[in-house]
């Protein structure tokens, strides 16, 4: 079976649909599946062939106008066209000799990618990752005239999409998708057995580790508000925010105004799992979510976990079984959260059990191979026969 991955931009540019990408891309081919990467050639120092780990990947020049002039009016209407028809050849190059092309989330030039595809007589899925009252292409509708176009093509254009959560299904129902065209496949992560017996131990060390960006709809200020006050209340714990983005030197600002400044460090980006090795506690203040990538490595690195209540996370925490729920931007109740932690150490041993155990049963990368196994099957039967 031959799989060939697009993805709109792919490392050393990473963020959590990236890494996803990547790792399963790896895990992929480690169970027998002959999986390569094309992508943009995002970043001029990238090579544009490489293999990564076992992964080979093809990276191929963009030209973007907009980019190129971007005080030209109406330029956006020529440029979408232009990256659609480079996106197209260079798909439409490599598909001929796959049974299957894997694109990762909706956008025009996925659309394009899979136009590609059918143009080669091959199937394509697309992995979306957009949740609540967008989509994925609910967002790109969003783009004026040439979205809406990119919206209507993507209900028809690939021949199963991908939901990461149930609430990610939903957002594709209500932008016109059918049901039975959708699949649920959680993101995946590497399960590493757990210590047993596992010791109780209370929460000192608490995590944000994410973007921190304007796109990425995050209450870490809410979350600096509540570290704040707990402090306030319990003199030896920390907060790190960890990650990028152009919120990182208003974080900074922000943090230095605290009463307790000194106990919360804002490092910019870091090794996520020397972090998690160093936290006792990941806390998600999501307003909006497809699946964290995060949260789940935090539950498989063996923390109890604190997350907003939306769709995503309450899919992800069964209910809050497997980890606390607080409402949106309610920093009394995160902060009532983060202190249960911190002075209840069998609550907090409880939630990394449940969190584990969860992991283990749901979101292990073996089992979501073996889930993309089962929707490539017949797309590649179909691509045979023809």
């Amino acid at each position: 079976m031959r799989v060939l991955m697009f993805c709109p931009q792919f490392a050393p540019l990473i963020g959590g649909a990236e890494r996803q990408a990547e790792k399963l891309g790896m895990a992929l081919r480690t169970a027998g599946v002959d999986v390569r990467v094309l992508t943009p050639r995002l970043d001029a120092e990238s090579p544009a062939h490489e293999v990564r780990a076992g992964l080979p990947v093809r990276r191929f020049r963009l030209s973007d106008l907009s980019a190129r002039f971007p005080r030209l009016r109406g330029i956006g209407l020529v440029n979408a066209p232009w990256i659609a028809l480079q996106i197209l050849w260079q798909v439409w190059r490599e598909a001929g000799n796959v049974d299957v092309v894997h694109c990762h989330i909706g956008s025009l030039q996925t659309v394009a990618a899979a136009l590609a595809a059918r143009l080669r007589g091959v199937p394509a899925i697309c992995k979306a990752a957009i949740a609540d009252d967008r989509s994925d292409l609910g967002e790109a509708a969003r783009a004026g005239i040439t979205g809406k176009v990119v919206a209507w093509a993507g209900k028809h254009a690939f021949a199963r999409w991908v939901a990461t959560t149930q609430a990610v299904k939903v957002a594709l129902q209500r932008a016109g998708v059918a049901a039975e065209r959708i699949i649920v496949i959680p993101n995946g992560v590497d399960i590493v057995p757990m210590p047993a017996p596992m010791s109780a131990k209370a929460a000192r060390r608490f995590l944000y580790l994410g973007r921190l960006s304007t796109n990425i709809e995050r209450d870490v200020p809410g979350l600096i508000r509540a570290f704040d006050a707990l402090a306030d209340q319990v003199a030896d714990v920390e907060l790190a925010i960890v990650g990028d983005g152009d919120l990182l030197n208003t974080t900074r600002t922000q943090v230095t105004q605290c009463r307790h400044a000194d106990r919360i460090q804002v490092p910019g980006i870091g090794n996520s799992a020397a972090w998690l090795a160093w936290a006792d506690c990941f806390v998600l203040p999501s307003r909006r979510e497809g699946l964290s990538n995060a949260l789940l490595e935090a539950m498989a690195a063996g923390l109890p976990c604190i997350a907003n209540d939306i769709p995503p996370n309450r899919e992800v925490l069964a209910d809050g079984e497997a980890g606390m729920l607080v409402p949106v931007e309610d920093v009394g109740q995160l902060q009532a959260a983060m202190l249960k932690c911190a002075m209840d150490a069998e609550h907090a041993a409880q939630m990394t059990r449940a969190a584990y155990d969860r992991i283990e049963c749901w979101y292990g990368m073996n089992r979501v191979v073996r889930q993309y196994l089962f929707l490539y099957r017949p797309l590649f039967s179909k691509s045979s026969a023809l």
